[in-house]
């Protein structure tokens, strides 16, 4: 089934969304604000810096042929302009707690992967937060790609570029060349996440750490399963932390943590071996 904001389903999912971010996810967060947060070490010094941005020339990468994934994409496609509105009720507190859990992986010079950018909300935070390094935010929905990069110029950033892609099958070009990469609320919608996790691995620098900002706890997955399957167009499937562990263990990923932020979300966060 392909659900719509606009349709029964769609509307049920929004819903459940703001509830759950208005009802527990706000009020975690103004308790969590009061506590100090883990220390996770810092990456890689100094940061790779800006590449892409220069090296694509301010102009989103599509592709020029089509992949096996299409069909997943087509409801984010022609949302793109609109999709923003509709996550935002849980990707802003979420991604607000994984930001300051990450920050040491954050310096002004790093160079960082956004996995399922969508229309590039958190890719322009993140590139405001690195002013001297740059993200390159992948999605493969063309719409997304399209937004994503319409919304940063208007906002004056040029330390951003965007490409579309399948994440499991990243560009060559990529390879070797992030110091971290994240994806927020888009692993789920990973059709081949064995393949997504080998790939982002490829791209990233030794040392580097790779962070899947999703839901976790195995009483949420059971509880938000159902709904998903009903009305979340391309969801694929919620993990556990434990299966977080085993997906980037399996991929190469050593030091793997989960670190839960907000009820029923969390990190699952691995690091390329540093030699």
């Amino acid at each position: 089934m392909t659900a719509t904001p606009g349709d029964a389903a769609g509307g049920v999912l929004v819903a459940a969304m703001w509830s759950w971010a208005t009802a527990v996810l706000e009020p975690a967060r103004a308790i969590r604000r009061m506590r100090t947060p883990p220390a996770l070490a810092a990456g890689p010094r100094p940061g790779l810096g800006a590449r892409f941005s220069a090296e694509l020339g301010g102009a989103p990468r599509l592709l020029d042929t089509p992949t096996d994934h299409d069909s997943l994409v087509v409801e984010f496609d022609r949302l793109s302009e609109v999709y923003d509105a509709y996550v935002r009720p849980l990707s802003t507190p979420l991604f607000g707690e994984a930001v300051t859990l990450l920050a040491p992986l954050l310096p002004p010079d790093a160079r960082v992967l956004d996995a399922g950018c969508g229309p590039g909300r958190e890719l322009r935070a993140v590139a405001r937060r690195v002013p001297q390094g740059e993200v390159v935010g992948v999605d493969l929905a063309a719409g997304m790609v399209v937004s994503a990069q319409r919304a940063a110029r208007a906002a004056g950033l040029d330390n951003v570029a965007l490409v579309q892609a399948d994440v499991g099958d990243l560009p060559d070009y990529l390879t070797g060349s992030f110091d971290l990469a994240y994806s927020l609320l888009a692993h789920h919608h990973y059709p081949e996440p064995v393949a997504a996790a080998a790939a982002i691995r490829r791209c990233l620098r030794p040392g580097g750490a790779y962070a899947i900002i999703d839901m976790g706890p195995a009483w949420s997955v059971a509880l938000a399963t159902p709904l998903a399957r009903f009305a979340d167009p391309g969801w694929v499937g919620f993990r556990t932390p434990e299966q977080f562990r085993s997906l980037l263990s399996g991929a190469g990923f050593v030091d793997v943590e989960w670190h839960g932020l907000l009820p029923g979300f969390g990190v699952a966060l691995g690091r390329c071996p540093a030699t």
